[in-house]
């Protein structure tokens, strides 16, 4: 959808061809703001809005490699609602800023949005029984009567 609209406005796709590409800008975006943010912008903030488990390590590794602690106001992640519930846990659990994000709109703007999310995150559904494993450690630990 977004690459017809695109091409029927006479502007340039703004969908990378392939998620490694996606992934490689993403990745350098989150670094350059970062580093900007340090070294001329004390107040900007940067959402790390992702599901994809490497550019979170990156950028954790990055702030580490900056001299950002987990809990630094620069810096904040976020996964859409119902998505990668295991990474939000973890990096709130290791006292990130970490967040649930849920769009909203026009029908005719969230609609693709969504639909691109879950195009590229397909390789996600294979982190589905990571997260069900997760969850039953959770409810056997809880609740057992051992």
């Amino acid at each position: 959808h977004e690459r017809k609209r695109a091409k029927e406005m006479k502007c340039p796709s703004p969908i990378h061809d392939t998620a490694e590409d996606t992934h490689r800008c993403y990745d350098g975006v989150v670094e350059l703001l970062l580093r900007h943010r340090l070294q001329h912008s004390p107040g900007l903030e940067v959402m790390i809005a992702t599901h994809n488990k490497e550019s979170i390590e990156k950028a954790v590794n990055l702030m580490t490699e900056l001299g950002l602690g987990p809990n630094d106001e620069t810096a904040h992640f976020a996964q859409l609602y119902g998505m990668s519930d295991n990474l939000t846990f973890t990096l709130g659990n290791h006292g990130y800023n970490a967040f649930k994000y849920l769009p909203y709109g026009e029908v005719d703007e969230v609609v693709p949005y969504l639909l691109r999310r879950a195009q590229e995150n397909g390789d996600m559904l294979s982190n589905v029984g990571t997260e069900v494993t997760l969850l039953q450690e959770q409810l056997q630990k809880r609740y057992s009567f051992e």
